[in-house]
């Protein structure tokens, strides 16, 4: 078995889910389709954390864009907003605001019209939505709340008690963690020493405990100024699928916290580095077979794939995370860009990560799916973050042939650390403030938490549980 072709919401990164239509002559212009999510009403600091069905047109589809930003409505004309990344504009500066907060979404295989592309035939998906209202908090703040720090509501007995067994029941297992991590005694990888990430973000909660509103006195307020309302925006650019083009899925690989006998913890945390560390960065360093770990046996079948495309997923303070083959050659290494625009400057908002790098290979790369690939994270540790991610979406499809490798490796990232921006084991990245990769802040916040929901389920093979999808918008 594999994974089922795949539909990512990446408005965090503004990377596309799939590649392009068919190979050869003149095609006809590509089709967009725009719409919005159900409202998301939060007040200051409270957490949204819910399925939605995404209404699509009906296909099957050649999706070569899927893109989105978080927007509000004006209350008066009803013109819909891009809300930008930062946290630290006003209202008023949020809706002067130009541009989607995502940027372009077009794959690489996208712009050379490979035959390689997502198909898509339901008229309607279910996604996770996680967005967190940091509007008009300080900076300090909004940086801790992105990081999801378990709060009182989380705890038995108020701050410092022991978490809630209903918190900690939310995870699947607590022996995902590779060795490196269970060596370092990695603070996600242990109940009781877990303090912040996925698991202390869930609907209807606070990100801090300053912004607590009990439900009565959030109903008292509803509508009464302090509550925000905002949706994501999403759209497809597609044309009709042909019988030419080929379908693209998720490889189960690539994830820093796992390796070939774990399935990996998705999060982890980063401690803060010693004083007298010059360097103080976190490397975190795994192999992993490109079809990921399996319980399964029939997962172990060698099979050929294409790998088309891959982008790399990091939250705050984040340096790299690179993918290396067995002979020590680059796969592909994948680096935040920090914004270095004005305050507010969707697209390039300072203080934040406002995309990845990726890297395409066109012609595809003929790999195996028993190939091991070295993964490696860096992050910034000069100050402490909870729940970050080091971990890469690959695009595959089936090879249409058995045979050798094809293809060519992309060249280096050709953009060093510090033309991004990046000050390194100074304590400077603190300054740099929140990284739009798993919670991008926004006045509001919007993540693909459907990630994590993903790799969970892609590395069993899983469906989407029947209970989730019956979903309204």
């Amino acid at each position: 078995m594999r994974p089922s072709s795949f539909l990512t919401l990446a408005a965090a990164s503004g990377w596309a889910a799939a590649a392009s239509a068919a190979d050869g002559g003149d095609a006809a212009a590509p089709l967009t389709f725009t719409a919005l999510t159900g409202a998301l009403p939060l007040y200051p600091g409270e957490v949204t954390n819910t399925w939605h069905r995404l209404d699509i047109p009906s296909g099957p589809l050649a999706i070569s864009e899927f893109s989105a930003d978080v927007v509000e409505k004006d209350p008066s004309t009803g013109e819909i907003i891009p809300v930008p990344l930062s946290s630290r504009r006003t209202c008023e500066r949020a809706r002067r605001a130009g541009a989607s907060a995502s940027g372009p979404g077009r794959s690489p295989a996208a712009r050379t019209r490979s035959s390689h592309i997502r198909t898509a035939s339901r008229p309607s998906r279910a996604r996770n939505v996680h967005v967190i209202n940091t509007r008009a908090m300080p900076t300090d703040d909004a940086h801790r709340c992105l990081e999801c720090p378990c709060t009182s509501e989380n705890r038995a007995d108020g701050p410092g008690s022991p978490l809630l067994s209903s918190v900690l029941e939310k995870k699947s297992g607590w022996d995902k963690c590779n060795a490196p991590l269970v060596e370092e005694e990695n603070t996600s990888c242990f109940p009781d020493k877990y303090y912040g990430g996925l698991f202390c973000c869930e609907h209807g909660t606070f990100c801090l405990d300053k912004y607590f509103l009990p439900e009565e006195e959030r109903a008292a307020r509803a509508g009464k100024g302090d509550q925000s309302v905002f949706y994501l925006r999403y759209t497809l650019t597609y044309e009709p699928a042909t019988p030419e083009v080929k379908p693209l899925y998720l490889a189960a690989c690539c994830d820093a916290t796992g390796d070939n006998d774990h399935r990996s913890n998705i999060e982890y945390d980063i401690p803060k580095c010693d004083d007298d560390d010059d360097e103080c960065i976190h490397v975190l360093e795994t192999v992993q077979s490109l079809h990921g770990a399996s319980g399964d046996a029939d997962d172990e079948k060698e099979e050929y794939v294409d790998v088309v495309f891959m982008v790399g997923h990091q939250h705050r303070g984040g340096l790299s995370v690179a993918a290396y083959l067995a002979d020590g050659s680059t796969l592909c290494e994948s680096l935040p860009a920090y914004g270095t625009g004005a305050p507010g400057e969707i697209g390039n908002e300072p203080g934040y990560i406002n995309s990845m790098s990726t890297c395409s290979f066109d012609p595809p790369l003929r790999m195996k799916t028993t190939d091991e690939i070295r993964v490696v994270g860096t992050y910034d540790a000069s100050e402490a973050h909870t729940g970050v991610m080091s971990l890469f979406y690959i695009a595959i499809a089936d090879a249409t042939d058995e045979g050798p490798a094809t293809g060519t490796l992309p060249p280096p990232a050709a953009v060093g650390q510090e033309a991004l921006g990046i000050p390194r084991g100074d304590g400077a990245l603190a300054r740099l403030g929140a990284s739009a990769a798993l919670v991008a802040a926004v006045g509001a916040a919007v993540a693909a938490v459907d990630a994590a929901v993903r790799f969970y389920r892609r590395r069993n093979y899983e469906a989407l549980p029947a209970e989730l999808t019956e979903l309204s918008v």
